[in-house]
């Protein structure tokens, strides 16, 4: 039989339609599947960005929900919730709560969300840092500019991360600031952000519950080498798991932070469950404890739980408050719980881009601020110290660089320092600190490809005195 090109062209067409069906099959499919986790994630993010930082509904929709297939969204301001449905969903509903932060009303009881409310927390966000000097507060700190700073190159290495378009993904840089001995030398906002404005910490919030165990450490309330309260009498292997494994993400939990298709754990768990930390307190062990490191927000919501049951309801809400950020100027950090109640320590924080680098300030620091110790001696080098488990790029809830020479080295000409630690977060989110360099950089962005901070830091860097 003679082949033909009109029969090759014809063959072509059909392989590429039956491709090309078999993805829109797939798309479907996988929309379909995630409905209720997109309407879950659309209500919950619609409500923070709402009634925690301030934004208007309409830049949330184009901005981090514009990925959503045919989101359909309601803002009840005066009830504060969010209710929201896509691509043939259940509608999901979001409720603000004075002081918690919004939640997602899984059985439908908004009242009794709302009933959680802690005022008396909400009173404490804001407070009295604006006419204090810095870094307590927003006002001069009096103190001269450090000097031997290359000012142009400073400049264009920061005006260089606003310039970068915003395509399809939305990445784009939204705060940077640069801390330099104890200064603020470079500050910077896209435009319809600024320095009053909240922004998500995303998984930057594990490093604050690393800060909040160093506290209930320091209190005598625990140690980082005993087992999980709830799991001690367990007869099974978790039973053996100690909070520093947990710290270390090498609990050997039976959970995949990066599963592909639905049903997700990580998805589940923040948008599908009432309480994140009792979903992860439920999971099995997969591999024996301290053997494997596994990158697993579900430890940190089992810290959460678990400080929880340390301390007692009324404690445990004013721990972050009390020990932490009104001592540090901190004031507009709230920690978001879930809707039993429980802050979800491995994702839903928001505050200041001042807050923080106050909060890099406090590591570089050692936990000392300013004459007082709020961490125990040498917390903060337990959290840059390895995990042997990590190959050298993960301590105790904060990122390592100095374990990867790739990353230390990256595209810059001078090696990073080896002492870098990194708070890092979803959608680009970073608190680099590097005690040798007296530095701390906050880089806050809406970037769903993940981008590495060793660019921004070796440009940093090369700007100030070695």
């Amino acid at each position: 039989m003679k082949i033909t090109k009109r029969k090759i062209c014809l063959f072509m067409a059909a392989v590429a339609l039956l491709a090309l069906t078999a993805v829109c099959t797939f798309v479907f499919w996988y929309l379909w599947a995630s409905r209720d986790v997109f309407a879950a994630y659309g209500a919950k993010i619609m409500a923070s960005g709402v009634f925690v930082a301030g934004r208007t509904p309409e830049s949330i929709a184009v901005q981090e929900l514009a990925i959503l297939p045919r989101l359909r969204y309601t803002v009840d301001r005066e009830n504060q919730t969010v209710t929201a449905r896509v691509f043939g969903s259940a509608p999901k509903t979001a409720v603000y709560r004075d002081g918690l932060g919004a939640a997602l009303a899984h059985d439908g009881d908004i009242e009794a969300l709302r009933q959680q409310a802690r005022p008396e927390l909400a009173a404490l966000m804001d407070a009295g840092v604006a006419e204090m000097p810095w870094p307590t507060g927003d006002g001069p700190s009096g103190n001269p500019r450090p000097p031997g700073i290359d000012e142009a190159r400073l400049a264009a290495a920061v005006d260089g991360f606003f310039d970068r378009p915003s395509r399809f993904l939305k990445r784009h840089t939204r705060a940077l600031i640069v801390v330099y001995k104890d200064e603020i030398v470079a500050e910077r906002y896209a435009d319809g952000f600024d320095a009053n404005q909240r922004f998500s910490a995303w998984s930057m919030t594990k490093s604050v519950f690393h800060a909040l165990y160093g506290i209930a450490v320091k209190q005598g309330k625990l140690s980082v080498d005993a087992p999980i309260p709830f799991w001690r009498d367990l007869d099974d292997p978790r039973s053996e798991v100690t909070v520093d494994m947990l710290l270390r993400m090498s609990g050997g939990l039976d959970y995949n932070e990066f599963e592909l298709f639905p049903p997700m754990a990580l998805t589940t768990m923040l948008f599908l469950q009432p309480g994140a930390g009792d979903y992860a307190a439920a999971l099995p062990l997969l591999h024996p404890p301290d053997t494997v490191w596994h990158y697993a927000s579900a430890s940190t919501n089992i810290l959460s739980r678990a400080l929880r049951e340390i301390y007692g309801d009324d404690a445990y809400y004013a721990l972050p408050w009390q020990e932490l950020f009104s001592k540090t100027g901190m004031t507009s950090a709230i920690i978001e719980a879930d809707a039993t109640g429980t802050f979800v320590g491995s994702s839903f924080m928001y505050a200041t881009a001042r807050d923080y680098a106050r909060f890099g300030l406090l590591y570089l620091h050692d936990g000392v601020w300013q004459g007082e110790r709020i961490l125990p001696e040498g917390w903060a080098a337990y959290g840059r110290t390895p995990t042997h488990t990590a190959s050298g790029n993960y301590g105790a809830h904060w990122w390592l660089i100095a374990g990867d020479e790739e990353l230390q080295n990256g595209t810059g000409s001078q090696t990073l320092p080896n002492d870098i630690f990194v708070a890092s977060g979803f959608e680009g989110q970073f608190i680099v600190i590097i005690p040798s360099r007296s530095l701390v950089i906050v880089h806050l962005n809406l970037d769903l490809l993940y981008h590495s901070p060793v660019p921004l830091i070796h440009n940093i860097l090369a700007a100030l005195p070695e």
